[in-house]
């Protein structure tokens, strides 16, 4: 029973990291459209595309984490939502320092 209790708060804990990187994605468009606004110009066609796909993409790992977890064991569903936890933290990342900040501007 402990350990049922305890999968359960670990799965509920990486969730809400997921959470948290989608509102991180919305919170990146929101400063950027604020950003271009300032600099009197829009965001271009490629900012649009990466700033959506930091959105969308924690919300279809965790997707995909429970789809594949299911019906399996909980410290297996719990290694999947880490991983993808993990996955979304280097892209989010790989976005933050390869692209140049002025390819997201018109």
């Amino acid at each position: 029973m402990v350990s049922r209790i305890l999968a359960w708060g670990v799965g509920v804990l990486l969730c809400g990291l997921y959470l948290y990187a989608t509102i991180t994605g919305v919170g990146n468009l929101t400063g950027m459209l604020g950003l271009s606004g300032a600099l009197g110009t829009g965001l271009s066609v490629t900012g649009w595309i990466w700033l959506s796909v930091g959105i969308l993409l924690p919300l279809l790992v965790l997707a995909a984490a429970l789809v594949l977890g299911r019906g399996r064991k909980p410290g297996i569903r719990i290694l999947l939502l880490a991983a993808g936890i993990a996955a979304i933290a280097v892209w989010q990342l790989d976005l933050m320092h390869v692209i140049p900040e002025s390819s997201y501007f018109a």
